[in-house]
């Protein structure tokens, strides 16, 4: 099977062989932000409410990176192949944020403000990256190829999530125990210069200079009825961000109690998921992605159910991660491929995606914005812990609103 894998591999132009490396050094970089970022900033603000404002500035900043600068390249005709070293450049400058919180901190800087300032230049920074990559996504792939273009983005992915919990809970174990400096402070130093493994890769890219865009075309995009399903399913999607980003640190801490637990417990968890997406790569087709994704989101479902008994006992979040690194990875791959035929659909009289990107864009920011302000809503007038139960429900909801919108605008072909 891995040799039928590779040999397909091999297949895949040149292009979105470099595309799929790309994803997975961000994957990297991505996976540790994302399992300790949050984690960070709810040990360092002890709040929910914390979490809510810290998100809420990552969000708009990605808007920002995403859709104001991928709009300004647009109208000034800017190539986007350097656009991954200037992502790179913010990267880097959003570190020094982190790796200065200590000193600045016993200086009298406030850490929320220190790490909004990280939320604002990452955010800027991801968003930057994002539109290169979603941009040659459509130039180097086709519908034909595309679901196993997306299985080895996730299996890699996934690979590399077995590796980078193990070597950020090590570098804790470091910090810790042996230089006795903060916890984060080796992770926080290393992680901007994961990115210069992508270089190579970007050379191997094609110029890409976007289509300008008009405002007639961001009217169509705006107001047109016909388009109503495309957006409903891009809505849709963008919903669980904000409610996980703030509920899942404090389950976790509840369950595992300290960093390299779960550092460690996630590198465990990832192995078999690697194995399920490599099998369904030489499964799933263009005439099975609804199936699959039905499938995964009923295992969303049962997992969310199982995560609800979080206050009962800690093997609820055990048991809830073990189904999650396999129903997750299944869900994303063909949510995926759905993401970029949502692009396809929103495409002009002139078969241009660029600008339907930087509307999905749009619709995506006003989800997580509208899912993540809910759940700050709830965290002021409720109790954390019901506040988290009523987050799990609404998650729930999400996915089933999320297979069902998708459904929909595949109705309209």
């Amino acid at each position: 099977m891995i040799l039928k894998t590779l040999h397909r591999f091999k297949t895949l132009p040149l292009t979105a062989r470099a595309m799929v490396y790309l994803f997975w050094i961000y994957e990297f970089s991505q996976i540790i932000v994302n399992l300790f970022l949050n984690l960070f900033v709810f040990m360092e603000t002890n709040s929910l409410m914390g979490l809510v404002i810290y998100n809420l500035t990552f969000f708009l900043a990605i808007f920002l990176g995403f859709v104001v600068w991928g709009f300004f390249m647009s109208r000034n005709q800017i190539s986007l192949k350097n656009n991954y070293f200037r992502s790179f450049i913010v990267y880097v400058i959003s570190f020094l944020a982190l790796i200065l919180l200590t000193p600045l901190r016993e200086a009298g800087v406030p850490a929320l403000f220190l790490l909004l300032l990280f939320a604002g230049l990452n955010g800027i920074g991801l968003g930057m990256f994002w539109v290169g990559v979603h941009a040659y996504e459509m130039v180097t792939t086709d519908s034909g190829n595309r679901d196993f273009y997306s299985s080895m983005v996730s299996a890699g992915g996934q690979v590399l999530g077995i590796l980078a919990p193990l070597l950020a809970t090590l570098s804790f174990f470091l910090s810790e125990k042996i230089l006795h400096i903060e916890t984060f402070q080796i992770l926080f130093l290393a992680l901007p210069f994961v990115y210069l493994f992508a270089l190579p890769f970007v050379f191997r890219l094609p110029d890409f200079t976007p289509p300008k865009i008009t405002y007639i075309e961001l009217k169509r995009l705006f107001t047109s009825k016909d388009l109503g399903p495309v957006r409903n399913y891009i809505f849709s999607t963008s919903l669980p961000w904000g409610i996980r980003v703030v509920m899942m640190p404090t389950i976790i801490l509840f369950s595992l109690k300290t960093v390299i637990n779960v550092g460690l417990f996630q590198t465990l968890a990832g192995i078999l998921s690697v194995l399920v997406i490599i099998f369904l790569s030489h499964e799933r087709h263009e005439g099975n992605r609804m199936k699959i994704l039905g499938f995964a989101t009923l295992l969303l479902l049962v997992d969310l159910g199982i995560l609800s008994f979080w206050q009962q006992t800690p093997y609820a979040y055990v048991l809830y991660t073990l189904l999650l690194v396999m129903a997750q990875p299944v869900h994303r791959v063909s949510q995926h491929v759905l993401d970029l035929h949502s692009m396809e659909l929103l495409r002009d009289e002139n078969k241009d995606f660029y600008a339907g990107m930087l509307y999905r864009d749009c619709i995506i920011t006003a989800g997580r914005f509208a899912s993540i302000i809910a759940v700050g809503i709830l965290v002021f007038f409720l109790e954390e812990t019901l506040a988290i139960q009523i987050c799990i429900g609404l998650s729930a909801l999400s996915y089933f609103w999320d297979y069902w919108t998708a459904k929909r605008m595949l109705r309209l072909n």
